[in-house]
């Protein structure tokens, strides 16, 4: 019981904190696009162009041209 408690406790503290960025999407049209980490959908517009990313996400939106830091 004590091995399987200890494993678990290390996989949890292995799991990396995240935090959210801003992103700016550059698109003009209603875009979803769903977080390749997380799973999570985030919907973008050019009326709200700046939205909040899971870090772990906003990592590979950012290789798209379409989205960029939001300042």
């Amino acid at each position: 019981m004590w091995l399987g408690r200890k494993q678990s406790e290390l996989r949890a503290s292995e799991s990396p904190r995240s935090t959210a960025l801003h992103l700016h999407y550059t698109g003009q049209p209603l875009v979803t696009v769903r977080g390749p980490v997380t799973g999570s959908a985030y919907r973008f517009s050019s009326v709200q162009p700046v939205q909040p990313v899971d870090s772990r996400d906003a990592k590979f939106l950012l290789g798209s041209p379409l989205f960029r830091l939001s300042r």
